[in-house]
């Protein structure tokens, strides 16, 4: 049977030895050197990447094979790559594009595939729509070679690329690290003890199987890292499986989500001299908007997926373009989700103004003027009630939600609607029978009132 291919927000993702299969691989392989083809003709160079996943290292050669084939230049990034290094070679070859195999903070069951074009960032879909395209005509047996298939490296060079961005100096400080069995082991660690920190490092060496955890830097999977910072009393680091997202505990083992991490770091850059706006999805922290009204910075509202805030990076004088979801990038780097940037980035933030992370979000809030909390429900639903969430979707009209008056409702990406003293947004999966909603308040108490209310008026039963 063949199965139909998608590529989703990220890329296409599937459960190895089901949909992820050899011949699939060949099969998308086969469709975005097409695509190559089409675009720049014979001889492109192609780079292709795996992260530390099962079977990611023959995938990677497979690919290169059927590139090969086609008349293409594939170049095999030697050893397990970082997503945010893959596209930083991209860049730093000049090649046409790459294939990266990666399912990035999915359970270690998962392998994935994602194309990331000539500009270094996600692919946009009008690109993905083209791939699938192809993905329909391929021949039943896909051609591979093993000739004409070169070998490269950019560690070095992404590694000096990344300190000259940061320009981070320690001075023998304690920092924990827990990379979570992913490849952010190779980078992350490493470029800290260069930088003069004593970078003591758990969960380090790089697993296939994630010691059975799903590789994503939140709470529930970072209790050793909090534990260790609690221990030692210092701030800890965290990147996922293929480490283009990030996650940071403070010194008292407070995890931060990323709405706040972003917020902070935003006011960071502005306040030591950087110019620039910012750039969101929809389900992301409004902070950052209050934080540019007060510099004169412009905000840009995205659907869910950096490939939308990737061109912006690309396209508009944006200096941090992030998500809710833990990825962000800024301006003078690639565009695309960087999880060691960021990382380092915030260790910046700490050690330059000498502030906890506690007091330099407490100082966001001082300058906004509220305190701002958010928190996102997922809702594993009926494929039945999911239609009917759908349907209020599109019918939702009322002036009012929580008892406050709605200031405005949208629907570029599920439902916002946004009023006085906080916003929501219901999005349903494109892929699953999940709801997700997303919340965000001025204050604990009406977080909660709006998120109770929210729940009620769309018929979510919490699981």
């Amino acid at each position: 049977m063949i199965i139909v291919i998608k590529f989703g927000t990220d890329g296409w993702r599937g459960i190895i030895a089901d949909d992820f299969t050899v011949n699939n691989v060949k099969r998308v392989s086969w469709a975005i050197g097409k695509y190559i083809l089409k675009e720049y003709g014979d001889r492109a160079s192609v780079l292709v990447a795996r992260d530390g996943r099962f079977l990611g290292e023959k995938f990677a050669a497979i690919a290169a094979g059927v590139l090969a084939a086609m008349g293409l230049k594939p170049t095999i990034l030697e050893g397990p790559t970082a997503t945010p290094t893959c596209a930083y070679a991209v860049k730093e070859y000049g090649a046409r594009g790459a294939i990266m195999f990666t399912a990035s903070h999915n359970p270690p069951e998962y392998q994935g595939l994602k194309y990331i074009p000539y500009f270094a960032g996600p692919a946009t879909p009008d690109i993905t729509g083209k791939i699938e395209s192809y993905i329909a005509m391929a021949p039943s047996s896909v051609d591979t070679s093993d000739e004409n298939i070169e070998y490269a490296d950019p560690t070095e060079s992404y590694i000096a690329h990344i300190k000259g961005i940061v320009q981070l100096e320690g001075n023998a400080q304690k920092i924990v690290v827990d990379t979570l069995h992913g490849v952010g082991g190779r980078y992350l660690p490493r470029i800290l003890r260069e930088c003069g920190f004593e970078a003591i490092s758990i969960n380090e060496d790089i697993r296939p199987d994630f010691a059975g955890l799903s590789p994503e830097p939140k709470k529930e999977t970072l209790e050793s890292l909090i534990g260790k910072v609690k221990e030692l009393n210092v701030i800890g680091l965290s990147t996922d499986g293929d480490a283009d997202r990030f996650g940071v505990v403070d010194e008292k083992g407070e995890f931060y989500p990323a709405n706040y991490i972003l917020a902070i770091l935003y006011s960071y850059l502005l306040e030591t001299g950087r110019t620039g706006g910012v750039a969101r999805t929809v389900a992301t922290t409004h902070m950052l908007d209050e934080i540019a009204k007060l510099t004169g910075q412009r905000v840009w509202e995205t659907p869910v997926g950096f490939k939308y805030l990737g061109q912006l990076l690309l396209k508009e004088k944006v200096l941090l373009a992030g998500e809710e979801s833990g990825g962000a990038s800024i301006a003078g780097h690639i565009p695309e989700k960087d999880g060691i940037l960021i990382c380092l980035l915030v260790l910046k933030a700490v050690v330059e103004t000498g502030r906890s992370l506690k007091e330099l979000l407490g100082a966001v809030y001082d300058k906004i003027g509220a305190k701002y909390v958010s928190t996102r429900l997922d809702f594993k639903v009926a494929h039945d009630q999911k239609e009917k969430v759908i349907s209020l979707i599109d019918s939702w009209q009322d002036r009012s939600l929580c008892g406050d008056a709605v200031i405005s409702v949208k629907r570029d990406d599920g439902l916002k609607i946004i009023c006085e003293r906080a916003w929501i947004l219901l999005r349903p999966s494109g892929t699953e029978d999940v709801v997700r909603l997303y919340v965000e308040a001025k204050g604990e108490d009406i977080l909660q009132k709006f998120k109770e209310s929210a729940v009620n008026v769309f018929g979510l039963d919490v699981k």
